[in-house]
């Protein structure tokens, strides 16, 4: 049976002006993704994040969670923040993915617009089903204006955009946390 491991990206992103920034780490993400992973069956939610005061930020909050009392009056978020792990690079996590299944992972980028040599969620999840398949997966998704380009060379696949009825004009500028859902639900769900 293979994993699945998801990874919240700020670094490196893009901001409005396409520049290559990093981006802050938010209350909501941390929570609604872990409770999302959790619902899927994630193996591990990785938020990355050079930034040291990002870290703090990080684990003060999930801290605060594995106090009794907190984990004692919603065990089930308790549970979901569990699985969330910090680091410092995208290669931190992939180093660590590859200790513990003893391969390289198979790297998944999101984004909001259409990419050369996108590929449906129907025919990714036809991939992930294949009863042989043992590569563990790791969702990529970004913060901001949407992933730099600079980290498409480290993807194996790339998944196309979120849309909606009749592409909605074109609007897809999903929250992550909802994106993530969506996502995980499309290859995951049943």
């Amino acid at each position: 049976m293979f994993s699945v491991y998801v990874v919240l990206l700020h670094y490196p992103i893009r901001n409005r002006q396409g520049q290559v920034v990093t981006t802050a780490v938010t209350n909501m993400d941390i929570h609604d993704i872990a409770r999302s992973c959790c619902t899927y069956g994630v193996k591990k939610y990785f938020i990355v994040t050079p930034l040291e005061v990002q870290h703090g930020l990080v684990d003060g909050i999930l801290a605060h969670w594995k106090l009794e009392k907190n984990r004692e009056y919603h065990p089930d978020r308790s549970k979901a923040l569990g699985l969330i792990e910090l680091a410092y690079t995208f290669e931190n996590v992939k180093q660590e993915i590859r200790s513990a299944e003893g391969q390289e992972p198979e790297v998944v980028l999101t984004d909001a617009k259409v990419l050369p040599g996108s590929m449906s969620f129907v025919e990714y999840k036809k991939e992930l089903t294949v009863p042989s398949r043992i590569r563990p997966s790791v969702i990529v998704f970004g913060t901001g204006w949407g992933i730099a380009e600079k980290f498409y060379p480290q993807a194996d696949r790339i998944l196309s955009p979120i849309c909606g009825p009749d592409n909605n004009d074109g609007y897809n500028h999903l929250p992550v946390r909802a994106a993530v859902a969506v996502v995980l639900d499309r290859l995951l769900g049943v």
